[in-house]
């Protein structure tokens, strides 16, 4: 790919798009695919944000990512992205899906579900009705859940007859699983199980719905591994779809200072460089608090709505140890799978925590499923877990979070406590077959997203947030719409997309009706987008 150097920067638009992650490379990209005239603004040397790929000595890696949902055949991105373009990086099916590994469990859920429950049921025959209970609730939540395909439209979006039928079904829909949403996995797990084996079995979760939803989307078929040659693709694939357009552009390495208004109407927005481009209307698909606080003007929002956004409960961040090894790690056993390590003696609330030493582990060997990610007889191996930005004083950085020799101590005498418990979880040797080594804390993810503490998905749902209602499309600035995650509750890739796909629809439908009429349709699967 290549940058957009200064002479093309254009001077007006149609469609400002701050921030060029996933959710803004697919507005512009919907956006420009329907005839508009788009400017994509990107302050990284490359689009991308948490779905970039990086490279380090013939290895590569994903930033972020460790499955996928929605991307199989006729799900809502495969739907929008054939729209935007037949030849877009498709996603695979897993078969190994997930396991669970302990000092006293080790399973593996795969795309049979069944399998693993009868197996649990061998193992733990004193919970056998409690069980088979569970597999089958799980069961019929996977396929409810699937009903959410075709209803990701935005209320904004709607018509006044729309509104109230999308209204009546999402409430009905809503009954069934009402009491799982509230549910904490303590208490869940408790209302299927007796032994402890089995109560142990989900102990990383806090949530009842985090501790289904992976056999929910086993059983609806709804989880997929990133495409050949890392999720960077996709996201290079967009952007190569932007800049082959004759009307629309990538400008990278450029933040924008501020945004132009006329009285309460967004007009354009002024770069880092100075640099001025107008625009009817602006796709913020960057961090909600930034916008509102920094490039806005003092006063275009509302004070009590800044003092909710800066309450809103985010999703965490995560430190992300990144090898790349001399050898085979299939033979080491690790496989397609992501592998959950959990560690003995922990109690639940010390499993999201902070503490290195008890934190739950999430470990996948990319290269298992896709070769190419490593040179010939070598492979990669990601070691993943939840972070904050406030351990050990920001991660002992210096004033502006300045990275001194404290930081880079702190982060490699992390990562080899992370290192050292895969090791004896899975009686492996890995140091010794280590060829590179790149660790991601909060403090990069912050650097490289600009999201608030290093966010990795955004807002939780959770009862504050929504009650608040802090998740919103319209701003209280005319002709700017929110295009992110900060658009929805919940986070990853799925939730993204929907978010740029409504924030698009949300212009098309004041400029385009037909490009509208026929991304609607796309979206509520009406239209299977050009093929």
């Amino acid at each position: 790919m290549t940058n957009t150097q200064d002479n093309t920067v254009p001077s007006d638009c149609d469609v400002i798009v701050i921030g060029g992650g996933v959710a803004g490379l697919t507005s512009s990209a919907l956006l420009s695919k329907s005839g508009l005239r788009v400017v994509l603004l990107e302050e990284q040397p490359r689009p991308g944000g948490y779905l970039t790929s990086f490279r380090r000595k013939g290895y590569t890696f994903d930033s972020s990512v460790q499955w996928l949902n929605q991307c199989g055949e006729g799900k809502l991105i495969d739907r929008l992205f054939r729209h935007i373009g037949t030849d877009y990086p498709a996603c695979h099916t897993m078969k190994r899906i997930h396991r669970y590994k302990s000092d006293s469990a080790d399973y593996v859920l795969t795309s049979d579900p069944d399998q693993l429950r009868d197996q649990l049921v061998l193992d733990y025959p004193e919970d056998e009705r409690g069980i088979l209970r569970f597999f089958a609730d799980c069961k019929r939540i996977g396929l409810h859940f699937g009903k959410l395909d075709t209803r990701m439209r935005a209320i904004e979006t709607m018509s006044f007859p729309e509104r109230t039928r999308f209204g009546l079904k999402m409430a009905l829909w809503t009954v069934p699983i009402m009491k799982y949403l509230r549910m904490t996995a303590e208490k869940g797990v408790r209302n299927y199980f007796q032994s402890d084996g089995m109560k142990k079995l989900f102990q990383s979760e806090d949530r009842f719905m985090s501790v289904i939803m992976p056999i929910c989307w086993a059983y609806s078929g709804d989880f997929q591994s990133a495409p050949y040659g890392g999720t960077g693709t996709m996201t290079d694939w967009l952007w190569k779809k932007l800049t082959d357009s004759s009307s629309s552009r990538v400008v990278v390495n450029r933040g924008v200072e501020k945004i132009l208004l006329s009285g309460k109407t967004a007009t354009g927005v002024v770069l880092s460089d100075g640099r001025t481009i107008t625009g009817k209307y602006i796709i913020a698909a960057c961090d909600l608090q930034h916008l509102y606080e920094k490039m806005l003007p003092q006063g275009a929002v509302p004070e009590d709505v800044v003092r909710r956004i800066r309450k809103t409960d985010l999703y965490h961040s995560a430190v992300t140890v990144f090898l790349g090894l001399d050898c085979d790690v299939s033979s080491l056993g690790l496989h397609e799978e992501v592998t959950c390590i959990v560690q003995g003696g922990v109690v639940r609330a010390d499993c999201s925590g902070s503490d290195p030493d008890k934190i739950t582990l999430i470990v996948q060997a990319p290269s298992v499923r896709d070769p190419s990610l490593a040179p010939q007889g070598k492979s990669t191996v990601i070691i993943h877990c939840a972070a904050c930005m406030e351990y050990e004083a920001r991660w002992k950085t210096e004033k502006d979070f300045g990275r001194g020799q404290a930081y880079r101590a702190l982060k490699e005498h992390y990562a080899a406590i992370l290192i050292a418990r895969v090791e004896k979880a899975m009686g492996m040797h890995l140091k010794k077959h280590i060829e590179v080594v790149e660790v991601a804390t909060p403090v990069t993810y912050w650097r490289y997203t600009g999201n608030r503490g290093g966010s990795m998905m955004g807002q939780k749902p959770t009862l504050r947030n929504i009650f608040t209602r802090v998740a919103h499309y319209r701003t209280p600035v005319e002709n700017i719409f929110v295009g992110g995650h900060w658009a929805e509750y919940g986070g990853g890739v799925p939730i993204a997309v929907k978010a740029a796909s409504n924030a698009s629809l949300l212009v098309l439908k004041e400029m385009n009706k037909k490009e509208f009429v026929k991304l609607r349709d796309i979206m509520d699967g009406k239209d299977k987008g050009d093929r």
